[in-house]
């Protein structure tokens, strides 16, 4: 089964990126494509 972006639901090339997600308190990881990755990115830089 191929992994899809938590954001974007596309499908992921064999590399893809993990970011920490708060839900519901608990720290998830999910995966990420590398254009939602860095946008993630900039989000945590504020």
């Amino acid at each position: 089964m191929e992994e899809q972006c938590f954001y974007c639901q596309g499908l992921l090339e064999n590399v893809y990126y993990y970011g920490q997600i708060i839900q519901q308190g608990d720290h998830i990881e999910k995966p990420l494509c590398k254009e939602c990755y860095h946008e993630w990115l900039e989000g945590m830089k504020g």
